[in-house]
């Protein structure tokens, strides 16, 4: 009897060692307020970061599409024109290649009829129009550059056009100038409120012109 007593005894005390092993392993693993708050802020820091830098990228990827933008603007529009200059006179007498008064430029060739007409000139912006550029600074003038082929329509060819020159240097040579203003503003860019302008020339040889 009293070896079965000690043995019992042992083995309790054993079991409430595991116990209390056990617990104190379990209280451990767990996390204080503190810590959870520590966390917490960590956290909030690093969205932050990860905010504040994807905002940044977004700012200037959305700067670098609105420079190639009026780019691409300008170079296209001086490219029609360019071709269409290099048509004037062709096959025609008794006619001025071409004729410049302003912001229009009217260019005279043989093409499908015997005097064919081509016409750029431009037209500002309608108070609907202006109404979807937000944020221009007041006193800017927008133009849209508009394109005529002999009787058939006038067509907008370009948007965003603040000014055009011919400005000829003889009868047989002209540089053309295009200014484009940029679709929105940038918070970067601190002149004109923000409205970046790109301006493009190119001097233009008149090949059917003496």
């Amino acid at each position: 009897m009293l070896t079965v007593r000690l043995y019992t005894q042992h083995s309790s005390a054993s079991h409430d060692c595991r116990m209390v092993k056990f617990n104190k392993t379990k209280c451990q693993r767990g996390y204080s307020i503190l810590e959870v708050i520590i966390a917490a802020l960590i956290t909030g820091v690093l969205m932050s970061a990860a905010i504040s830098f994807y905002s940044k990228m977004h700012e200037q990827s959305e700067t670098q599409y609105n420079v190639s933008e009026m780019q691409q603007l300008c170079r296209t529009s001086l490219y029609d024109i360019r071709k269409t200059l290099l048509q004037a006179g062709y096959k025609i007498t008794g006619q001025p290649p071409y004729e410049v008064a302003g912001d229009t430029l009217r260019v005279y060739y043989n093409g499908i009829q015997p005097i064919d007409t081509i016409q750029y000139f431009l037209v500002e912006y309608t108070a609907a129009e202006y109404a979807d550029v937000p944020d221009l600074p007041s006193g800017n003038q927008l133009f849209n550059l508009v394109k005529k082929t002999n009787s058939d329509s006038a067509s907008v060819y370009a948007d965003f056009v603040t000014g055009i020159n011919y400005n000829q240097i003889d009868s047989a040579n002209m540089v053309v100038t295009i200014n484009v203003q940029a679709l929105r503003s940038d918070d970067s860019y601190t002149p004109n409120d923000g409205f970046r302008i790109y301006s493009i020339s190119e001097r233009i040889k008149l090949r059917n012109v003496i």
